[in-house]
């Protein structure tokens, strides 16, 4: 993926708050001395930080991976706002951003360009995940099932940015993956269990297959076959039938087959915790003792982790395939920390409250 260029045009004093408590690796902030009316080109890696919940401290951190440039609260510099509580994913269409804000109940539209709000979309339930379907739709992960009711995936236009259609599907939809013109959503269970992937028609935004997983299915990922990819947690031992094991499972986007990998238990409270590198060909993924590695023609997971760091937030950079391992400070802020291909540190920075995912644009 080409990373675009980025122009801010808004840049006051507030816009690069000094980083506190940086590792001995760090990316290095940067310091703005400069009129409002100057502008810096940067490249778009974006940190989302959930925040504490019902703290409204929600932040999106951008940073510049050629100079390592951090600009820690990147939304709220350009818009004098926080994002809201539980900032929950961000994607990207052609020309917008789209922040899902769970506990604010609400998708803000931002410019591409400029990072300025330019729409809302609310209220909402439960939102989730924002996923692009082509210029003039999108589709939401919506829907908590606290009471045991099935969710939904929202259709929203991307002309007027309303809500035109709603998409019955299992228990707490979390994460989609596109695969030509199907959507396949990880039904995570909310505060339930659910060991369900739905699989929808994008044409007609009918559901056309349901595939049993494993359980707590969370995360996903398109191959190179047009294969996808599952993590699915398994029950806490809290939980109703719990515990039960962590498993990998590969749904063939043809015929719905499936097959199973028992994978170690994951510890991680986060729900991002699986991605692919550049060619589509090696899996990486959380699990009981770190970060974990796998290629897609493996007759067996893997035992042992390439890096010993539990992630709250896990992804590959599709450029370099540079892993980026997130991590919670629970009172404090979060980390994110860089590795190279052999899963050597690069560097590492502090950024905000629970950071879960890094966006690459």
């Amino acid at each position: 993926m080409k990373m675009e260029k980025r122009t801010f045009a808004k840049l006051g004093t507030t816009l690069l708050l000094a980083l506190i408590g940086l590792l001995p690796l760090t990316f290095t902030s940067c310091e703005d001395d400069e009129t409002n009316e100057d502008e810096i080109q940067v490249e778009g890696i974006y940190i989302v930080n959930e925040g504490q919940f019902r703290a409204n401290n929600g932040s999106i951190t951008l940073m510049e991976p050629d100079s390592n440039k951090i600009y820690p609260n990147y939304f709220e510099d350009i818009n004098t706002r926080t994002p809201g509580d539980v900032v929950q994913d961000l994607s990207f269409s052609q020309d917008n951003g789209f922040i899902v804000v769970n506990n604010t109940q609400k998708i803000e539209i931002v410019d591409k360009e400029s990072f300025e709000t330019v729409n809302v979309i609310k209220p909402l339930s439960y939102p989730r995940q924002f996923l692009p379907i082509d210029q003039d739709k999108g589709y939401v992960t919506n829907g908590s099932s606290v009471d045991s009711s099935r969710a939904h995936i929202l259709v929203i236009d991307l002309n007027q940015y309303i809500i035109t259609d709603s998409i019955e599907v299992g228990r707490g939809p979390e994460s989609m993956a596109k695969v030509n013109n199907k959507v396949f959503v990880t039904n995570s269970g909310g505060h339930k269990t659910d060991n369900t992937v739905n699989v929808i028609d994008a044409s007609s935004n009918e559901v056309i297959e349901t595939v049993e997983v494993g359980d707590i299915p969370t995360d996903i990922v398109k191959d190179k076959n047009d294969d996808v990819w599952v993590i699915c947690k398994g029950r806490a031992g809290y939980q109703t039938g719990g515990p039960t094991p962590s498993k990998l499972v590969k749904i063939s986007s043809g015929d719905y087959t499936t097959t199973r990998y028992d994978i170690d238990k994951i510890s991680s409270f986060g729900n991002y915790l699986l991605d692919i590198d550049s060619n589509k060909e090696t899996l990486y993924f959380a699990g009981e003792k770190g970060i974990y590695e796998m290629n897609i023609s493996d007759s067996e997971a893997p035992t042992e982790p390439v890096i010993d760091r539990i992630p709250y937030g896990l992804n590959v950079n599709p450029e370099n395939d540079n892993i980026y391992c997130l991590t919670t400070g629970g009172e404090s802020k979060g980390y994110v920390y860089r590795y190279d291909q052999e899963y050597q540190i690069i560097d590492s920075a502090q950024v905000g409250y629970n950071p879960n995912a890094v966006v690459f644009d």
